[in-house]
């Protein structure tokens, strides 16, 4: 009795064997088998989250002078207010290039200014002031105080010529300045009561810098001015008097050397202006490109701060997913 049940439960669960062996098969051969899901987990630290340094990175046109202080230095050398204006400092660089647009203005106009005067001096210069009538009073002079100074040299090439006011260039063409600054070497002034050291000066070539800044800067050139020589070199009753110098307000140089005078200070006080303000333009640059370079820095700086604090963090965040 107990081998017939035996072979009955072998007999009932075989066929279910093979029947799982089958769907085993089945399965493998048609479905994919399920994978089991597998736990990941990962340590989440704040530091990962830290600043990264665009050095490291291509930077583009624009992104350089935000990030790099060496460009922006660069920028803001070149035009005031570059740097400035790519890190968003607005009000900063409304001042820089404000100054340096009006500097730039301010100087143009002065500048020109400046040349237009000094042409205009020039100009008037060469319309009364001639080599012919200082030279001429030069002789005079040396007459009257019985100078060996080589005067009659010059005398000689002067000679029936008069001062050409249309055009005092053309004076030149007659006087020797080798021979007139012979004769101004061996020249003392001769005061009211005393006879002071030799000439100080020696006329410089025409149309030099020298020559339009000493005729109406030093007593010396005086006669040459176009009043003086009428009323002085020309004067019909010549005495020794007219050859003195007083210092004391009854040699008073004549309205035509002050004129010269001031309109030589004008034009040059314009002219020093107009380079103080390229002093200051350059102090612009200098002082903008600087303080891109700082503003950068400390932008970096601050940025660098704030993610070591962020390394020296006390917990960790795990993430089970």
């Amino acid at each position: 009795m107990k081998k017939f049940i035996a072979i009955g439960w072998v007999s009932f669960f075989l066929p279910l064997a093979a029947f799982g062996q089958s769907i085993n098969t089945f399965s493998n051969g048609i479905f994919k088998k399920a994978e089991s899901p597998q736990t990941v987990q990962k340590n989440v630290r704040l530091s990962d989250f830290r600043y990264q340094n665009p050095s490291s990175a291509k930077l583009s046109f624009l992104e350089a002078p935000r990030n790099n202080p060496g460009i922006a230095f660069a920028a803001s050398a070149i035009v005031p207010g570059a740097g400035q204006a790519a890190n968003g400092k607005w009000v900063r660089t409304g001042i820089y290039f404000t100054a340096e647009v009006l500097g730039i203005i301010f100087h143009l106009d002065r500048n020109a200014q400046a040349q237009r005067q000094e042409r205009a001096y020039k100009q008037f210069a060469q319309e009364n002031w001639s080599v012919v009538a200082y030279s001429k009073w030069l002789v005079n002079y040396s007459q009257q105080h019985q100078l060996n100074n080589g005067w009659q040299t010059l005398q000689n090439e002067i000679s029936g010529e008069n001062p050409n006011w249309n055009n005092t260039k053309q004076d030149w063409d007659l006087v020797s300045i080798s021979t007139l600054r012979n004769v101004e070497r061996l020249t003392p002034f001769y005061f009211k009561d005393r006879v002071g050291s030799n000439f100080s000066h020696e006329l410089p070539d025409y149309g030099s810098q020298q020559y339009y800044e000493l005729i109406s800067k030093y007593y010396q050139f005086q006669p040459g001015w176009r009043d003086w020589y009428e009323d002085i070199t020309m004067a019909q009753v010549q005495d020794e008097s007219l050859y003195r110098y007083f210092w004391n307000g009854q040699d008073e140089p004549f309205e035509l050397f002050h004129e010269g005078r001031d309109r030589a200070q004008e034009f040059n006080q314009n002219y020093r202006v107009a380079g103080n303000i390229l002093k200051l333009i350059l102090v612009n640059h200098v002082v903008s490109a600087f303080d891109a370079l700082f503003t950068v820095q400390l932008k970096k700086s601050r940025i660098q701060t704030e993610t070591n604090l962020l390394k020296m963090e006390q917990f960790s965040v795990t993430w089970h997913f």
